[in-house]
């Protein structure tokens, strides 16, 4: 998954759900053609507000993925092809993983819309 920016989100409260994950070695174009199959599906739903993905050598990644509410992260995860991409990320991508959803109540930074 590859972003050029950081995510611009609208002025809180939204929802962040952060994916954190550690990879098993192998199946490297797999991983990276679904990758970039559900950023471009999540950018498709209602509700879906942007996202920020990194990942270390060691394996070790983050994404956060920014919705509108929580209704919309259900849609996302009741989402067929999501479900499918989700098994094979368990059986086949991830040696551990959580996920946690937050709602983000203040956020600020260096760009233009600073205090946001």
């Amino acid at each position: 998954m590859s972003t050029a920016a950081i995510a611009a989100t609208p002025r809180p409260p939204y929802y962040a759900v952060i994916f954190s994950s550690l990879r098993r070695d192998g199946d490297a174009d797999d991983y990276a053609v679904a990758s970039e199959r559900m950023l471009e599906l999540a950018a498709q739903m209602p509700g879906f507000l942007g996202v920020d993905s990194a990942r270390d050598t060691d394996g070790m990644g983050i994404t956060v993925s920014y919705w509108t509410d929580q209704a919309a992260i259900l849609a996302w995860k009741r989402h067929a092809e999501h479900a499918a991409v989700r098994e094979r990320g368990r059986s086949a991508w991830y040696r551990d993983f959580s996920v946690r959803i937050a709602r983000v109540e203040r956020a600020y930074g260096q760009g233009e819309d600073a205090q946001r």
